[in-house]
Order: C-alpha cells, then structure tokens, then sequence
C-alpha cells in the first residue's frame, strides 16, 4: 500500500495535492512559462485543473503515488508541485517537479526535489529515481547538477510536445547506492524536517 506522509521544513510543507489546492495550482499551471517546459500545456479553465488533480488523487487507488502540494508555510499557498511517476513497486520511478515563477531561484526546488528523495529511497524503497529534463531547460540542469543526479546521456527527438514540438530529453539517475553512498548527508538534512501521517 502506498503511504503519502506529510513532510514539514522550516519554509514550506509538502502535502498530498487535493481538489481544494484548484486556484492556486491553476494561477501558476496556467502560466505559459511553467507548463511547456515540463512536456505539458498550459491550462486554459479552473476546470482543467480540477480534472488534473482529481485524475492525480486516483494514482494511490491503483498502488501508485499521487502528486505532492508544495505549500509555503507562510502564506499557506500551494506554490508548486513535485511528484515520483512512472512508479513500479520497490523499483523505480521518475521525479517531477513545477513550480510558480515568483518563487524560482530561492532553493524551494532543490530542498523540496531532497525530500522526496528520502521518501524515494526510504519509505518506497526505490532503487532507481530517474529525473528527466528538455536540454533546452537550463534551470533542470542546474538542479540535477546540484542534486547529484548522474548523467546518462541524450535521448534525441525522443519527446513531442503538445504543441508538435520535438524535443530531446536529457536522462540521469540517483540509485539505491547513490544514496546509500551519501547516508550521512541524507541523515543529517532529516534533522530539517518533520515527517507525519
């Protein structure tokens, strides 16, 4: 059975997304700036966001992991989302991520794209978590980079887009012995953060 915690840092919490997360997530889901650049277009209505993350709460119901609300405590927003897809039990997934513009370039990302690795290795037990990014999105570089994702290499042409698009995706993992291999630094950031059911 798939467990969803709620995991709690000093500037944001990460929750599972619900249909009343609709407005938030559709003022940035349909913003031209976030949507493409992860494979995906725009939403037009507040109904278009209602169908996504009802479609999402259904993932638990068929043994996959839903999407994750990242909440700014501060404001109690729901600012951006992060999620392990293309799950099969007790062995991979891939990590996927948006987030509102306003808040880029503030490490949200990077600390949130942190916790579910933990939740990735810890609690599904994955021994593979794939990141996947266009070439063309240099801030995802950047991140996997600071992540410590490996490299694997190009896969050309090998997405189209909504928009007809062809684009190449750039592949890298983190593995079971990855993590396994930098234990004492994952132990130590769990002291950032609260972990509840």
């Amino acid at each position: 059975m798939i467990v969803m915690p709620t995991f709690t840092t000093r500037r944001f919490t990460l929750r599972p997304l619900t249909v009343k997360d609709a407005e938030d997530v559709h003022a940035f889901a349909s913003l031209d700036e976030v949507g493409p650049r992860a494979g995906w277009k725009p939403h037009r209505t507040l109904r278009e966001t209602k169908s996504y993350i009802q479609q999402t709460m259904g993932r638990i119901k068929h043994g996959r992991p839903g999407v994750y609300a990242l909440v700014l405590n501060e404001t109690m927003n729901v600012i951006g989302t992060i999620e392990i897809h293309s799950y099969v039990e007790d062995y991979k997934g891939e990590l996927g991520m948006v987030l509102h513009p306003d808040y880029w370039s503030q490490g949200l990302m990077e600390e949130a794209s942190r916790v579910m690795m933990v939740y990735a290795f810890e609690i599904l037990s994955l021994m593979r978590l794939s990141y996947k990014h266009f070439s063309n999105n240099f801030a995802s570089k950047r991140l996997r980079e600071k992540l410590g994702f490996t490299f694997e290499g190009i896969k050309r042409k090998s997405y189209k887009r909504f928009d007809g698009r062809i684009l190449d995706e750039v592949v890298a993992s983190f593995t079971d012995e990855d993590y396994t291999r930098h234990k004492e630094a994952f132990d130590a950031f769990k002291e950032t953060f609260e972990v509840s059911l």
